[in-house]
């Protein structure tokens, strides 16, 4: 068994998610023999991953149909300028992911052979040193945070669509179709890293099962179970950190588009409050909803950054509980060092552009900046009340 059926159920949803959207380098085939692996890049797949990056960008004009700014944002130019900024940075994920897709094609190809092969790999010493019934547990939390995941991310997006067919009020019915197919691509985009961070997750504490499983029963393979542990771990260190290299850029528009979705969000409840944008009770519950689910989505996110280096950088912490153990020999003690020294040495941090580091007190500030810029806008709608008396 290398999955619980519930993880593998919500990992394959992501992976249809990203496969419907031509986001992946190429497909995954399970063969006669139940191995997992990468199929040769079909011309199918490329034709059909072409035409949902030309359909994407070709839908960039019908953003702005005829006398979108006659509705209700008619005399509002900070909520006209909202939209055409969410359109430019909508645009600008489109061109990244799917630039990425295309130019990195071979590199993520590379990285998922070696992402997978060294899942299988690992997995039997894992399973045998730490004992399946573990890893099943183990797995089957990590299951129901990406189960989380996928609730809260829906969630989200039923009430953005609700609220969208709101503000057209009927009319714009292109523009509303346009948006709903490019939130649900955000949707694949965020549960598709999400995935990943998981996966490596689920590596990282396997590994501190693992350490935990050595630690109680200090028998006499300790040294040799030591040292496949700990190769376990730097190589899902580095594989860890190609991942993060790799997506770098891509999630960083990821980013700043929710941080632009999030001021809009709020900053449309504020004209919602003040009834400079009409509506009903239905109008009130879906809007509140909407800004509780979008929040909630990106501390989900931020605090499954954490949890993944976390999971790796937590590693040296159970190594200090060895010392507890009597008559380890000397070659069990310089393992343990050598151990440590590494995991000291090359700490897992997620950078976004190489300069902002991702983490709890990252979405603390995160959050207060939404805020700080709602309060801005809000100050420009008072000036140009004033200015209208």
């Amino acid at each position: 068994m290398l999955l619980q059926r519930k993880l593998a159920l919500w990992l394959t949803i992501s992976y249809c998610h990203m496969l419907a959207y031509g986001l992946m380098p190429a497909t995954l085939r399970i063969n006669s023999h139940a191995k997992l692996r990468i199929s040769k890049v079909s011309c199918v797949y490329l034709v059909y991953s072409l035409v949902i990056t030309f359909l994407l960008l070709l839908q960039f004009p019908f953003m702005f149909p005829r006398g979108i700014f006659s509705g209700y944002m008619k005399n509002n130019i900070v909520l006209q300028w909202n939209l055409i900024v969410n359109a430019g940075l909508r645009l600008l994920v489109i061109v990244s992911w799917y630039g990425h897709v295309w130019l990195q094609r071979q590199r993520l190809i590379r990285f998922y052979l070696e992402f997978l092969f060294y899942w299988r790999k690992h997995w039997r010493i894992l399973s045998r040193i730490a004992g399946d019934q573990a890893l099943c547990n183990m797995q089957l939390q990590l299951a129901n945070i990406l189960q989380r995941q996928f609730y809260v991310n829906y969630a989200m997006l039923l009430c953005s669509i609700v609220i969208q067919y709101q503000l057209v009020a009927g009319r714009n019915l292109l523009q509303l179709f346009v948006k709903i197919f490019q939130m649900v691509m955000l949707t694949a985009i965020r549960l598709g890293f999400s995935a990943l961070l998981l996966l490596l997750t689920h590596q990282f504490e396997s590994v501190q099962l693992a350490l935990l499983a050595i630690q109680r029963r200090g028998s006499s393979r300790t040294l040799v179970n030591l040292r496949r542990v700990a190769n376990i771990h730097t190589k899902w260190l580095q594989l860890a950190q190609s991942a993060f290299g790799i997506y770098d850029w891509t999630m960083a528009t990821v980013i700043v588009m929710l941080f632009a979705v999030n001021v809009n969000i709020l900053y449309h409840a504020v004209q919602y409050t003040n009834a400079t944008i009409k509506s009903d009770m239905t109008g009130y519950i879906f809007g509140d909803a909407l800004i509780v689910f979008n929040l909630w989505n990106s501390a989900l996110v931020m605090n499954q950054i954490e949890q993944t280096t976390n999971s790796c950088n937590e590693a040296g912490q159970l190594l200090r509980q060895f010392t507890d153990i009597r008559r380890l020999s000397p070659e069990t003690q310089l393992e343990l060092e050598l151990f440590m020294n590494r995991i000291r040495n090359k700490q897992l941090i997620f950078r976004v552009c190489g300069c902002i580091m991702l983490s709890r007190a990252a979405f603390l500030g995160y959050i207060g900046s939404v805020l700080n810029n709602v309060i801005i806008l809000m100050q420009f709608d008072l000036k140009r009340k004033q200015q209208q008396q």
